[in-house]
């Protein structure tokens, strides 16, 4: 009877096995972690959420439409082609009638549905630049990206667009880049520069944010430089009641 000895396995396959399993649990944490955050985002569903504003809901995140008739400007693209045509034709507002979008960040959730405003013009913050051009990652995974060409925005810009004065103000802290769009003296839309929490202006989720700190003076600066009528986040619906959105931070 021949003996058949235990073939051994190498030291750099257990090392392999070892790094694939770790990468494996890692991974499903991250997405567990994700899944979760998203989970307490609460945006708002696709309508007119006022006169002349509409809210396009893309499952966890919002872009919002402002005009009436033929011309349109939207702020962010949506994280989903499909789902945003889908909201579009809900509300019997043709993409060709966009006329321009404002992207407050690069993020794929904010920028994802682009291709379906191809005559739009299209606006990103001058410093999001470095997040696009592989200067500056958006986390260990790698660099935003965005197919599109663009005219950058520098802070205290003023652009006219579909009858709309738009001005742009620096608020970075989720990104170095973040802006956010202070529309007709009236209508503020932050991105991902705040949460909403019961109606107070609060830091968004630090899991997503690069430089909470750098957010926190974004935030102090918004409450003490504008007097919007409303406040719309990407993520958190919006709020009528801007003093008490403010608050805490004058």
């Amino acid at each position: 009877m021949r003996n058949h000895a235990k073939r051994k396995v190498p030291i750099a396959i257990k090392l392999l096995l070892a790094v694939l399993a770790v990468a494996v649990l890692l991974g499903g944490g991250l997405f567990a972690k994700m899944q979760y955050e998203q989970s307490i985002m609460t945006p708002l569903a696709t309508g007119e959420v006022i006169p002349g504003i509409y809210a396009v809901n893309n499952g966890f995140v919002n872009c919002y439409l402002a005009g009436q008739g033929d011309e349109y400007l939207m702020i962010d693209a949506g994280n989903d082609i499909r789902q945003t045509k889908a909201a579009l034709e809900q509300l019997d507002i043709s993409p060709d009638a966009v006329k321009a979008v404002f992207l407050t960040h690069s993020d794929s959730d904010h920028a994802a549905a682009l291709s379906l405003f191809p005559d739009a013009q299209v606006y990103l913050p001058a410093l999001e630049t470095q997040m696009i051009d592989g200067t500056t990652k958006r986390s260990p995974m790698g660099y935003n990206q965005l197919d599109r060409e663009y005219i950058p925005l520098e802070d205290g810009a003023v652009i006219t667009s579909a009858g709309f004065h738009v001005r742009c103000i620096s608020t970075p802290g989720h990104t170095p880049g973040s802006m956010s769009f202070f529309v007709d003296g009236r209508y503020l839309f932050v991105g991902d520069t705040m949460s909403l929490h019961n109606g107070k202006a609060d830091l968004f989720n630090g899991f997503y944010n690069m430089d909470s700190a750098a957010q926190e003076e974004s935030i102090r600066n918004l409450a003490t430089t504008t007097q919007p009528e409303y406040i719309f986040t990407g993520h958190y619906g919006h709020t009528d009641d801007v003093d008490a959105a403010y608050e805490a931070w004058r």
